[in-house]
């Protein structure tokens, strides 16, 4: 329950900004892992008898997150994704709205 209500208070670009990286990070991740899977250009022959194999994967995780985060949130956002529309407001929205007027300024003429 206090995860939700963090969630909630959260603003709304933040949520969708971390939503979009999620879903990128989980989709780089399912992807390294066919590529170990399949073995392509014998990646994961090369870790698996390597000493430092739990390091290059840790690393290879790591470019795969940011590249993936990354591009998940920039498609969101280039695609147009709305936010979605929910009841509770934000932090954000509880600002007062003030109408901006024009301020006018007296000019003496120079002649």
């Amino acid at each position: 329950m206090m995860i939700v209500r963090t969630w909630k208070s959260l603003p709304r670009l933040v949520r969708f900004m971390l939503r979009n990286a999620a879903i990128g990070i989980v989709a780089g991740w399912i992807f390294l892992g066919m590529l170990l899977w399949a073995d392509v250009g014998g990646l994961y022959s090369l870790m698996a008898h390597s000493r430092f194999g739990h390091i290059a994967l840790f690393l290879l995780m790591g470019g795969f997150a940011v590249t993936f985060g990354a591009a998940g949130v920039s498609s969101a956002v280039l695609l147009g994704h709305e936010f979605e529309e929910d009841n509770t407001p934000d932090n954000a929205s509880k600002a007062p709205v003030t109408e901006l007027e024009p301020a006018l300024l007296k000019v003496p003429a120079k002649r």
